[in-house]
């Protein structure tokens, strides 16, 4: 078994740990509201995108693009801003998977699929009563799930990012 690490680096990393767990069930409690709360108010944002598989023909400045390009849509308006706290942030998970590995089996012509998640989130600076201190959360989470010939992973991912935004600005526009 062993004895946990007691120097004050590990100490820390716990405790970040069960900050952010117990924020997880303070707002599975709250549901919706906690939510809704969570986008009210917003006026400006940072933007990161996440690309954790290299993707044929999909940059993740194409990415960032198709984020601002929702942005302006959004209602009430919303800015931009690299040194803003709040974050929405852009986390693509699809890789390529060969036909054998879905089948089990080999078959001749077999193809590559893009298979994974594409999700979009809010972190925004939150307060817990008792917490020394704000710390970043995840206040908004929408996911969609990629899947198809890898071939055309760009296309679909792009295709599931505006559906994110969309869903995002929606809960923006109830959350008013």
């Amino acid at each position: 078994m062993g004895s946990e690490p007691t120097s004050p680096r590990h100490v820390a990393a716990r405790s970040r740990r069960v900050i952010l767990a117990l924020l997880e069930v303070a707002l599975l409690v709250l549901g919706e509201e906690a939510s809704a709360q969570g986008l009210a108010g917003l006026r400006r944002v940072s933007l990161a995108v996440d690309l954790q598989y290299p993707i044929d023909d999909l940059y993740a400045e194409d990415l960032l693009a198709r984020l601002e390009d929702g942005l302006g849509r959004a209602e009430p308006a919303m800015s931009v801003h690299e040194s803003a706290t709040d974050r929405l942030r852009l986390v693509v998970s699809v890789r390529p998977v060969g036909a054998t590995a879905l089948r089990g089996f080999w078959l001749p012509f077999s193809g590559t699929y893009a298979i994974g998640s594409v999700t979009l989130e809010l972190e925004r600076v939150v307060s817990l009563p008792g917490s020394p201190r704000p710390f970043p959360a995840i206040v908004w989470q929408g996911e969609r799930m990629a899947s198809g010939p890898w071939r055309t992973a760009g296309a679909e991912i792009m295709r599931l990012t505006g559906e994110l935004i969309a869903e995002w600005l929606d809960a923006r526009r109830q959350a008013r």
